[in-house]
């Protein structure tokens, strides 16, 4: 399958003032990079083989990824401020949408027209509009709404502020909230994305230099045109350093169901993936687990990786080819017409 996914780690640097050509959204970029050795969950219902075992890969790093870029490419989409919660980036005054400021105290529902076209009406329970508060929350359901952002945006999400630690305006804080989609659609020229489900993220910008968010949620399913994947009880944590060469992280483990591959799959990653914003991946293990096989995809060095197959989970690979990142997210290595290992 040819999908193009969200860099997390760049939404993050974003997110904390940092500039990059990088920002852009699922739909418009190439993943990022992850990846070699040890599964040690039970295994999904999908049997891999040499036939699917990198679509698995992919669609499981699709997964993995995707949770933890919910939240930026809900930002990016221009409708609402969920990144930084009700306030927006530190020291930004609570806005809905360009220009709009909400009220303190319940308000809503209000319908405003985008800045482009389209509307959208939102309610919910500011206490501060200058400041993001624990207790806040905000509903929001757009109509063909373009705020100028490149997406056209419809359907229905709400963001919940659970706690926050710290001042918001300050820079340095801590904020947990929960995002909950209901047929939300961010459309461009080019795909449409669909979100239905919850996610829950503790974005900390206390660290000198980082930004990280943990996140978790019960189920998300994620469309992109025809194609689509459901993520259940799903976890996850990614970082990114604010300052060169921007260095991420990224960790998590889930149950994917997929509609490019027949049955379910649990994604890990065996080993934290590490990956330099722009640049190939450094380090790192993510695996994928079927009934009773096991594929993964592990860094070499930074020109190649290393897919792997374990058709019966006996512990050894018996197909082992080395490839570039880039032919791995591309989904053009051939894993049928690779010889087994020690033959």
């Amino acid at each position: 399958m040819d999908r193009k996914y969200l860099v997390t780690a760049v939404a993050l640097a974003a997110l904390a003032g940092c500039e990059s050509d990088e920002f852009c959204s699922i739909g418009t970029c190439p993943l990022p990079g992850s990846v070699g050795g040890g599964p040690t969950g039970s295994g999904g219902t999908a049997v891999l083989t040499s036939d699917n075992a990198v679509t698995a890969l992919r669609e499981g790093w699709f997964a993995a990824t995707a949770t933890a870029d919910v939240p930026f490419f809900v930002v990016a989409t221009g409708i609402g401020d969920t990144s930084g919660g009700l306030a927006g980036q530190p020291g930004v005054a609570s806005k809905v949408a360009p220009g709009i400021r909400i009220q303190a105290d319940p308000f809503g529902p209000d319908t405003y027209n985008c800045p482009v076209s389209g509307t959208f009406t939102v309610m919910g329970d500011v206490a501060d509009p200058n400041t993001v508060t624990t207790d806040d929350y905000a509903e929001y359901s757009s109509s063909a709404c373009d705020s100028g952002t490149g997406f056209t945006v419809d359907g229905d999400h709400r963001i919940d502020i659970l706690q926050v630690v710290g001042d918001p305006n300050s820079g340095s804080y801590e904020q947990t909230q929960t995002l909950t989609f209901g047929d939300w659609m961010a459309a461009d020229q080019t795909t449409t994305v669909t979100l239905s489900g919850d996610h829950t993220g503790t974005i900390d910008s206390t660290a000198s230099n980082n930004v990280s968010m943990s996140f978790s949620g019960n189920s998300l399913i994620i469309g992109e045109g025809n194609l689509s994947i459901t993520i259940q009880t799903y976890g996850g944590f990614v970082s990114a350093d604010t300052v060169s060469p921007f260095d991420t992280s990224l960790s998590g483990t889930g149950i994917a169901s997929s509609s490019a591959v027949q049955g379910s799959l649990e994604y890990e990653f065996p080993e934290t993936f590490m990956k330099p914003i722009g640049e190939p991946p450094t380090d790192g293990i993510f695996a994928v687990l079927g009934n009773g096989s096991t594929a993964r995809v592990s860094v070499v060095d930074q020109t190649l990786v290393r897919v792997q197959l374990d058709g019966n989970n006996s512990g050894n690979f018996e197909i082992s080819v080395d490839t570039t990142w880039d032919d791995f997210l591309n989904g053009t290595i051939d894993l049928t017409t690779a010889i087994p290992v020690g033959e």
